[in-house]
Parts: C-alpha cells; structure tokens; sequence
C-alpha cells in the first residue's frame, strides 16, 4: 500500500506548503471518430497522436499573509511532484500555470484554499 503523506510539490510561485488534499486529473488522449457510411457493425476510432496531460488541484492551509496573485499571474513553470512512499522517493514532473484559486473560511475552522493549475506539454517521471 502506498500512502500519499509525504507528498510534495515543487512550484516557484508557491502557496503549496502545508497540503491537505491533492489531484491529478485529466491525463487522457483524444480519439478521432472514422466511422462512416460502409461501417458496419460497430463504430471506428482512431487515438490522436498527443496526450492532454491534465492539471493538478491541491487544497491547503491558507495564509492570508500569502498573496495568489503572484501565482496566479505568472508564466508557465515546472510543476514536480514527489511522492515520499516508499523509499525512495518517485516524481512526475511537467509544466504548468494556475488557472483558479479558491479561499474558503468558515466559521470557529481553518481557512483554506484551492488552486488549480493546467499542465502543458510532456510529463516526466523519475
């Protein structure tokens, strides 16, 4: 079994210090559909060549002394993901930029907040 406490992640930007939940959603590849008029019997599909590589979604303890809009403003950079179990330690890695980023404070609880960021182009895995 393998437990995700430990799980890091690397963003120059910041705002990933204390994770409470983590995502990586989307990771797919596109199909094309080749189904014509003299199909017969079941539909055609062809995989697309490139893969989406989806875009990670991390809830965490929010600082207000912490300002998203340094991240949410800034380009594209390498996005890495640790994994901390079992020894040693493997990561996936690609570029990214936060697209959304969400502040939840209820009341007599911890503040938190949500950010989301879309991934582009490969991702590596060490």
């Amino acid at each position: 079994m393998v437990l995700g406490t430990g799980l890091a992640i690397t963003y120059q930007s910041g705002l990933f210090a204390e994770i409470l939940d983590f995502s990586w959603s989307g990771i797919e590849r596109g199909v094309i559909d080749g189904t014509h008029f003299a199909s017969t019997n079941a539909r055609e599909y062809t995989p697309t060549t490139l893969y989406d590589p989806g875009e990670i979604t991390v809830e965490m303890l929010f600082d207000p002394e912490t300002n998203p809009t340094t991240a949410i403003s800034a380009v594209a950079e390498t996005v890495t993901v640790t994994y901390a179990d079992p020894a040693p330690a493997s990561t996936m890695a690609a570029s990214g930029f936060m697209t959304a980023f969400e502040i939840t404070a209820p009341l007599e609880d911890r503040m938190t907040a949500t950010a989301t960021i879309k991934l582009t182009g490969a991702i590596t895995h060490g």
